[in-house]
């Protein structure tokens, strides 16, 4: 192996004890060089922090090396060529960040290949000077302060929002999140309210605990069965949690699709402890597209659960009412891809973060994950242009014609007016005589009655009505259950 010359030893001796904060990465994007002065700046030794890849990335969780790197990362334009002076939010030993310049240089062979990259640490850029950067390149470091400030208060960088409705939002979650107390997230589908309510369950008292999410839109009746008698079975003690956790948030997704039954079981599992120093086995979280109390007015909701659901409602805001969110949300979920892959992009333009904050985006965050994951797959260059956006983006949004809304089929709701035209027909037959009516309907007049103040068929205050006795032939059985219809 040879030698180094004494030259690039006293180089290297050189560069390393220099007080002007200054990093070197290999072509492999890996720390080699991390001098005196940077380790005097951020409280980090360079055994913590040579040999980490730097990512274009969201860092690493806690106080590493990895978290460090993903602070010091250069643009990938730097790896191909290009010098770069940017803003940075650099996190030091203790956890704080300090906000800095880099002044990314290109090291090249003498084939003009790029060997690394030369970071030099200083002081912020001027206000000026930065307003004129790109806003590609100001989005990085904003985003890097904002998830540590969401990982501080939440546990989680995942939340992205500077937005004032959104700030509403997680003024509401912060308050809840220290409860045991039920919540319902209100908002369209795709506003992220599942993502909201893994990070109430994880942020809170029972994170150690399942998280036990269901689509109650998607599964079937009989898979919600299955999974609600299962919890109500280790809930109640009977059957073994299969470990030493517990289930500790049932998230209730569309919970307005879950059938009447079940959201009658749902309710034994909402009952509060007597004793106030225990907290509950099981908190429920659940969510709705539509205001509550509509729910409960079409006998979609049942008047006890949403009851026991609403001590306090969150309302998601719609993407399009959040837009000076749009661009934080691009570059994280852009970043997010650079995580996940070997390809690099460092942000889009300015003219592609216009398309983005034009769009209506009618799907909302899943929409925009969507765009964006494919745009990042098929990238020509680090940086997205508006060509690279899909080509309906370009399209004034008040020429689009929405898609017709297909009728929604909900079973219980067909089933109730259906047992009322059978109900109403039968009284009319029988000169609304309730016990001839119970005799044609096939069931007990007592079961009757009660039908009929559950539909709302029974009139206020004295009914007009009449009632025969009873005959000895009149049908059995008067429990309170719907007609079979």
């Amino acid at each position: 192996m040879p030698r180094r010359s004494r030259k690039t030893q006293d180089l290297a001796t050189w560069l390393g004890t220099s007080q002007t904060p200054l990093f070197v990465l290999d072509a492999e994007r890996r720390i080699r060089v991390f001098n005196a002065g940077l380790q005097s700046l951020t409280g980090w030794s360079a055994a913590d922090v040579v040999g980490e890849v730097c990512r274009y990335a969201p860092e690493a969780p806690g106080q590493t090396g990895a978290a460090l790197a993903a602070s010091l990362c250069p643009p990938p334009e730097v790896f191909q060529g290009a010098e770069r002076v940017v803003p940075a939010q650099i996190l030091t030993s203790a956890g704080e960040r300090l906000s800095r310049s880099l002044h990314c240089f290109p090291l090249r062979d003498s084939e003009l290949g790029i060997t690394g990259v030369l970071g030099l640490v200083g002081p912020p850029l001027p206000p000026a000077e930065l307003e004129s950067t790109p806003m590609a390149v100001r989005l990085h470091a904003e985003l890097a302060s904002l998830r540590s400030s969401q990982r501080q208060r939440f546990g989680s960088h995942t939340i992205v929002a500077v937005s004032r409705p959104m700030r509403r939002v997680l003024a509401q979650v912060q308050l809840v999140i220290p409860s045991h107390g039920s919540v319902l997230l209100q908002g369209e589908p795709g506003t992220g309210r599942e993502h909201l309510s893994r990070v109430i369950h994880f942020a809170g008292p029972g994170a150690g605990r399942w998280y036990v999410p269901l689509d109650c839109q998607r599964l079937t009746a009989g898979e919600l069965e299955r999974v609600l008698t299962r919890l109500l079975e280790v809930h109640s003690g009977t059957a073994s949690a299969g470990g030493t956790s517990l289930p500790g948030t049932l998230y209730l997704g569309d919970v307005d699709h879950l059938p009447r039954d079940l959201q009658q079981r749902i309710c034994r599992l909402c009952v509060p402890v007597v004793d106030r120093d225990l907290p509950p086995q099981i908190r429920i979280l659940a969510s709705t597209s539509r205001p509550w109390k509509e729910l409960v007015a079409a006998e979609r909701l049942l008047d006890e659960l949403a009851l026991h659901l609403t001590p306090l409602v969150i309302e998601l805001p719609p993407l399009r009412e959040r837009r000076e969110d749009i661009p934080l949300l691009a570059q994280h979920i852009l970043e997010e891809c650079n995580r996940l892959s070997s390809r690099e992009v460092s942000g889009l333009t300015d003219e592609a973060l216009q398309l983005l904050q034009a769009w209506p985006w009618p799907r909302h965050l899943d929409e925009l994950g969507d765009v964006l994951r494919a745009a990042h797959a098929s990238a020509p260059a680090p940086l997205l242009g508006a060509n690279d956006l899909p080509a309906r983006l370009r399209t004034p949004p008040e020429a689009i014609t929405p898609p017709a809304q297909q009728p929604q089929l909900h079973l219980d709701q067909i089933l109730i007016e259906a047992e009322r035209r059978v109900i109403s027909l039968a009284l009319q037959r029988s000169r609304q005589n309730r016990t001839r009516a119970a005799a044609l309907l096939g069931i007990h007049r007592t079961r009757l009655i009660r039908r009929l103040e559950v539909l709302g068929l029974a009139a206020p205050g004295a009914s007009s009505a009449v009632d025969l006795p009873p005959s000895e032939t009149e049908p059995g059985g008067d429990e309170d259950q719907p007609l079979d219809t």
